[in-house]
């Protein structure tokens, strides 16, 4: 399956072009047939001049499909299309009009899908080609557009340009939604749905700076589960991704609207709590616990339990940094009195307190 979504964005880049090439090769047919009608061109090139505009995009497209490289081999379709182009161009004798559109539109579209160096690199084997096959034609030149011609190439002039735009426009609506999503996906752990250790840091930050600037409280709380090295060693790898998704659901429904939940790394998460008392955070976070503890994790029968540590800011912290360690010395104390258990950190400023709590038996 992931192979099959791998080829499918490999050849997506061909299946945008398709019907670009399609409806812009068709609609040129009338402006090179024009001016071939008027000087009485030869059956051969009327042959070509259906392959190319009718056909062509078809033969490009499967092309495209096939090849172990769809990306080169479109590219490779693009040469081709600005080599038909001078082609034509020569055919036509330079007439002035069909000419510059031919010129103009081929390079336009290249240039929209691989930049100036591609534009011009297409330009330059448009020009070359030009100049081959006008060499072999005896260097006709006939500059002049008439009338005809002129309402032939309007299709052309109209049509084309507009469904670049579309397509243009199409295009740069799927960037921004991959863009937003990859922003997304790097803000967020793929596993949990939690911030990521960077962006759960930088929320720490947030508040720290608002502490510091206002005196607003915060509390950040750390939180490990128990003895999950065993549970992994034990149950499996797959045992130990599900217990770390379950236990973020468990965690994001405890959390507040204001509050911000991250996965810090492996099987430490953390919680920001803004305008908060390390009194009103260790009811949450003794709320946590006990839901945790309590908890039968499904399909295999596993009960897990955490330890919590929790520091309120205090002017005594001179950095998130300093904060998060403060939080996390207290986690480690939590562990070393048996885990299970809540410890906060102490606070200079006030009474050191640590608080140790249990689900009664």
């Amino acid at each position: 399956m992931d192979s099959d979504r791998g080829e499918s964005r490999r050849t997506s880049f061909g299946r945008r072009l398709y019907p670009m090439r399609a409806v812009g090769l068709a609609i040129g047919v009338l402006c090179v047939a024009a001016v071939m009608q008027e000087h009485g061109a030869a059956p051969w090139l009327w042959a070509l001049l259906v392959f190319d505009g009718l056909v062509w995009p078809h033969l490009a497209y499967v092309h495209v499909l096939r090849s172990r490289d769809p990306i080169q081999a479109e590219y490779r379709n693009l040469l081709t299309d600005a080599a038909f182009g001078g082609f034509w161009i020569a055919v036509m004798a330079f007439d002035t009009l069909p000419s510059v559109l031919l010129a103009v539109m081929l390079t336009m579209d290249k240039v929209i899908v691989g930049g100036r160096r591609f534009g011009a690199k297409n330009l330059a084997l448009m020009a070359l080609t030009c100049l081959v096959s006008s060499a072999f034609m005896g260097f006709r030149f006939e500059p002049y557009t008439t009338f005809r011609t002129m309402l032939a190439c309007l299709p052309l002039l109209i049509v084309y340009p507009l469904a670049i735009g579309a397509a243009s426009r199409l295009l740069a609506q799927q960037t921004l939604r991959q863009k937003r999503m990859f922003e997304k996906t790097s803000r967020f752990d793929a596993a949990t749905g939690l911030m990521n250790r960077q962006q759960w840091q930088y929320a720490a930050n947030v508040e720290f700076n608002r502490f510091v600037r206002a005196g607003r409280p915060a509390v950040l709380i750390m939180i490990d589960i128990d003895y999950f090295k065993q549970i992994n060693d034990g149950y499996g790898h797959t045992v130990g991704d599900a217990v770390i998704e379950e236990f973020a659901r468990l965690m994001k429904a405890c959390l507040r609207d204001m509050d911000t939940g991250g996965r810090y790394g492996g099987d430490e998460f953390g919680i920001v709590m803004p305008e908060t008392r390390w009194e009103e955070a260790i009811v949450a976070a003794e709320r946590l616990r006990r839901q945790v503890a309590a908890y039968v994790f499904p399909g295999i029968d596993l009960r897990c339990t955490v330890s919590i540590g929790l520091s309120e800011i205090n002017h005594s912290i001179a950095n998130v940094t300093d904060w998060i360690s403060a939080a996390d010395a207290a986690l480690y104390a939590a562990k070393r009195k048996g885990r299970d258990c809540i410890e906060v950190a102490k606070i200079p400023q006030r009474s050191p307190y640590a608080a140790r709590s249990r689900v009664d038996a």
